[in-house]
C-alpha cells in the first residue's frame, strides 16, 4: 500500500454567486511575477463562501481518506475556517444523482503563514467508509466567515485541494 494523492480541482468547479470566490491569476496577489498559474480566491468574508466541484473516486481506492487544502495568503495573523461538505453516489442506475443534503460535512480551522505566500498544507480526515472506487462525489468547499475563528483579515489564496488516500 502507498499513500495516493490526486488534485480534484478542475473542470467541474464553479464559484458560488457572492463574488468573493473565484478563479484568478496569482500574479494579482504574488509580488514576483516568474511563476504565473491560475489560483483559487477565498476573499475575507463575514459570510460562508465556497465553491462547488466533483470528482471520480479513483480505481486503486481502499481506505484512509483525507482532504488536503494546499494555501497561502498575504496574511500572516488570523485563522481561517474550512468546511468542506460532500456527497459519493455509486452503482449503475442505482442512486440518484439529484439528491440534496451532504453525506458528510467536516471542518478545521488553519493559522495564517509566519511570512506571506508561505505555502500551507491542510489536512481534514475524511469517513473511508462513504467512498468506493468509482464513485461520482459532489463537493462544497467552503471559507467560512461566519466561523468567530475564522480571524485572518486576507484572502486565503488556494493552489490545490487533493483527495488522499491509501491504494490497494
Amino acid at each position: 500500500m502507498a499513500t495516493v494523492r490526486i488534485p480534484i480541482l478542475g473542470h467541474a468547479i464553479v464559484p458560488d454567486t457572492s463574488g468573493e470566490v473565484y478563479i484568478e491569476s496569482y500574479d494579482v496577489k504574488a509580488t514576483n511575477d516568474v511563476w504565473d498559474r491560475l489560483v483559487i480566491i477565498f476573499d475575507d468574508s463575514a459570510a460562508r463562501v465556497g465553491l462547488h466541484g466533483g470528482f471520480v473516486v479513483p480505481k486503486d481506492y481502499v481506505d484512509s481518506a483525507n482532504l488536503i487544502i494546499v494555501w497561502t495568503s498575504t496574511a500572516t495573523a488570523g485563522d481561517v475556517a474550512w468546511d468542506f461538505d460532500y456527497r459519493a453516489v455509486g452503482g449503475d442506475d442505482t442512486e440518484s444523482l439529484d439528491q440534496s443534503g451532504t453525506q458528510e460535512s467536516v471542518n478545521a480551522d488553519n493559522t495564517a503563514p509566519t511570512a506571506a505566500h508561505r505555502r500551507l498544507e491542510l489536512s481534514i480526515a475524511l469517513t473511508d467508509g462513504n467512498f468506493a472506487v468509482d464513485d461520482e462525489v459532489k463537493f462544497t468547499l467552503f471559507r467560512d466567515g461566519t466561523d468567530g475563528d475564522d480571524t485572518m483579515a486576507a484572502s486565503a489564496i488556494v493552489f490545490s485541494v487533493l483527495l488522499e488516500y491509501a491504494d490497494a
